[in-house]
């Protein structure tokens, strides 16, 4: 028999992308968030922040793009990062990840509206984990991404294996790559996302993209 918090959340696939919709549903969600996905068997968090490790020094200075509850930044930690900044628009969530002594700062941002209230070549390394789902611009998303980051830094993403495909991301990320805006981009198969989530289960994967900003 499923747990509770396998049977939270129907329609998760579908949400509106809206911004305040998308705040309103996590603030809602944060509570429980870590409980529910450690039972959805979500291990997102720590792949990316395997994918950092391996192509930063301890030192670098990471944005956790999306940071929700602080999933992320605690790989991040675990990792040996010790300078993650957060930003995500759930202000719930944010309180949370606030908790989790991880981040040196977390404040409320919203994905969606570009710029970001970031500098240039702010940051050594970029995580965004299981939030380009509510980014539709990817193009525009990924390059704001490889602004705030210095150039040799290095960006790790999940995309759903869905909208991989919907949005066309593949060719978003060749299109960058001819414009010299990022260079060396590996992008993993279809990977198990939330393998207990029975919407998701073994027909919505996530691919994992890396690539260094040039």
């Amino acid at each position: 028999m499923e747990s509770g918090n396998r049977l939270k959340h129907n329609g998760l696939k579908n949400i509106s992308k809206k911004s305040d919709d998308v705040a309103k549903y996590y603030d809602n969600w944060a509570t429980d968030y870590d409980g529910t996905l450690a039972d959805w068997r979500y291990e997102a968090p720590e792949q990316v922040a395997s994918m950092l490790q391996a192509k930063l020094s301890p030192k670098s200075v990471i944005l956790d793009a999306g940071c929700g509850t602080g999933l992320s930044g605690k790989a991040l930690h675990t990792e040996g990062f010790t300078t993650i900044d957060g930003i995500d628009v759930s202000h719930h969530s944010l309180e949370i990840a606030g908790m989790t002594d991880v981040y040196r700062s977390t404040y409320t941002a919203d994905l969606q509206r570009l710029p970001l209230p970031i500098p240039d070549d702010h940051y050594d390394g970029l995580a965004c984990v299981g939030v380009l789902t509510y980014l539709t611009d990817s193009l525009g998303t990924l390059r704001e991404f490889s602004r705030v980051v210095k150039s040799g830094g290095f960006i790790a993403i999940t995309q759903r294996s869905d909208l991989f495909l919907e949005r066309e991301f593949q060719t978003v990320l060749e299109g960058l790559s001819s414009e010299k805006v990022i260079e060396q981009v590996r992008i993993s198969e279809p990977r198990p996302y939330l393998p207990d989530n029975k919407e998701f289960g073994d027909q919505i994967l996530v691919h994992y993209v890396g690539f260094t900003v040039v």
